[in-house]
Order: C-alpha cells, then sequence, then structure tokens
C-alpha cells in the first residue's frame, strides 16, 4: 500500500465517527418530526390536514431510509 493510500484510509477513518454521530441524529429528528406532525394536531395548524400528514409520513419514510443506511454503513460492522 502506498503512503497516499493509506493517507486516504486514515482521513476517512477519521471522519466516520463525527459522520455516524450526525447520521443518526438526524435519523431520530426525521422519525420525531415525522411522528409528532401524526400524533399533534395543532403543530402548524394552517396547513391544511392532508398535507401536513403527507409531509409527515415522507418524513417517517426518510427517516426508516437514512437509519438504514447509517446502520449498513456504521453499525454493521
Amino acid at each position: 500500500m502506498s503512503i497516499q493510500e493509506q493517507h486516504r484510509e486514515n482521513r476517512r477513518r477519521s471522519l466516520r465517527g463525527p459522520a455516524m454521530i450526525f447520521s443518526t441524529v438526524m435519523t431520530f429528528l426525521y422519525l420525531g418530526l415525522g411522528i409528532t406532525l401524526l400524533v399533534n394536531r395543532t403543530i402548524f395548524g394552517d396547513i391544511p390536514i392532508e398535507f401536513r400528514n403527507i409531509f409527515a409520513v415522507l418524513l417517517v419514510v426518510y427517516g426508516l431510509y437514512r437509519g438504514w443506511r447509517a446502520y449498513w454503513d456504521y453499525y454493521r460492522n
């Protein structure tokens, strides 16, 4: 392995921790906001309920996808 490849591998490992934390936090943020919008009807009360529910479901689905990617990239090994 060349010195350049070793340097690239060391940089990748050093960024793994913050990226893992950020990805996990964003997963919980998307899931939490989506579930909150589905359960609590008073948040964003001026937006029609159908649009708010569609947005909430999209947030939950994206949060699940983001969580799956975080697990696959950082926690599987």
